[in-house]
């Protein structure tokens, strides 16, 4: 998976009551991307706000925004409250800002070297042989490999916390402001299969034609030297010991009280979820790196494999093209069941003020 290139502007704002001229305590860090204006979407958050709304800063022309959006957030998920609202005060704010202009600087440097040329060998054959393994390329199989096993650490003591929490809940759906169940009840989704054969000159007016993909597949030859099994076997034998989650729909209406220790556990969960995500963005970054390296080749000896091949895509249904020209007709064949869901969601932001 690729970094998606998304031009676009980083902004930070707040609030202010029109009478007294009192500043909101909390500082919003959203993002618009290359075809729309922070001004345009400041005038939006306005709209049916009775508080004045105004800049604080903005970080203009930054190639991959989505991306600095998602690395400002859980780099300070400890004073994110909800959606993209914050608890700063005005230095924080102020050195968040800065930690976001060191970011660009690096995407901008990232962009003209690393992701440029990767941008024309994703969809460049490979040329079936074999590169030699030089020192730059060891050295960044190194940092790959230490990051992987980092990041299998945190998967496993991420999937852990969730199972205390769902211990902690007991017959409850949720504790307040830190854990929920989700559900999503059954229902009735489309049928494909049987309109395509029941209608078949109809199923073909949708079909859209797909352009050649590609395929890239990379793989780091060594990854599974690093496996949870071979480097933490008791921490392994933990996650695999875990129970599975099950959920009842008398749990939902319930909740239960935080507590300080319930608040500190959180705590513990937000700093695991923001590691994994901080160290998840400099693997890829790394990995591009890499793949320069193996540049035409079709891998790096004792390293890395990337083989990269065209193949012609299978046509597609245009499922919501369809829905919307024909609707009735679309309801008729909505019969394939859907089963009920239930899942576990640890809040990934602190909605709540410490006890």
């Amino acid at each position: 998976m690729r970094i998606k290139l998304t031009p676009g502007n980083l902004y930070f704002i707040r609030d202010e009551d029109y009478l007294t001229g009192e500043v909101g305590k909390y500082i919003k860090i959203g993002i618009v991307r290359k075809s729309r204006t922070t001004e345009k979407r400041m005038k939006e958050h306005q709209t049916g706000n009775p508080r004045g709304i105004y800049p604080v800063h903005e970080l203009k022309d930054v190639p991959f925004v989505e991306r600095l959006e998602t690395h400002i957030h859980y780099e300070h998920n400890e004073k994110w409250i909800t959606g993209e609202w914050f608890l700063m005060d005005k230095k924080e704010a102020k050195a968040v800002y800065e930690r976001a202009k060191a970011l660009k600087k690096e995407q901008l440097a990232i962009q003209k070297t690393v992701y440029k040329a990767l941008e024309k060998l994703i969809v460049t054959k490979s040329n079936g042989k074999i590169k030699r393994a030089s020192k730059s390329a060891k050295d960044l199989e190194t940092k790959l490999l230490n990051l992987k096993t980092e990041l299998n650490i945190l998967a496993a003591q991420i999937e852990i916390s969730k199972h205390t929490f769902y211990k902690e809940m007991g017959a409850n759906g949720a504790i307040e402001g830190v854990v929920r169940i989700k559900y999503t009840p059954p229902g009735l989704t489309f049928d494909e299969a049987a309109f395509k054969k029941a209608h078949p000159k109809i199923y073909k007016k949708y079909t859209v034609k797909k352009s050649d993909q590609w395929d890239t597949k990379f793989v780091l030859s060594n990854v599974k030297d690093v496996s949870l099994a071979k480097i933490n076997p008791t921490l392994n034998a933990t996650k695999k010991a875990l129970n599975k989650l099950t959920f009842t729909h008398e749990q939902l209406s319930k909740t239960k009280k935080r507590t300080k220790k319930l608040e500190k556990m959180h705590i513990e969960h937000l700093a695991l979820l923001r590691k994994a995500k901080l160290y998840s963005f400099e693997y890829e970054m790394l990995k591009y790196e890499l793949q320069n390296l193996v540049g035409a080749y079709e891998g790096i000896e004792g390293i890395c494999t990337w083989p990269r091949s065209k193949h012609k895509a299978a046509d597609a249904f245009d499922t919501k093209k369809f829905k919307d020209t024909e609707p009735e007709l679309y309801e008729r064949f909505c019969t394939k069941p859907r089963k009920e869901v239930f899942a576990m969601d640890v809040e990934k932001c602190r909605p709540y003020k410490p006890k």
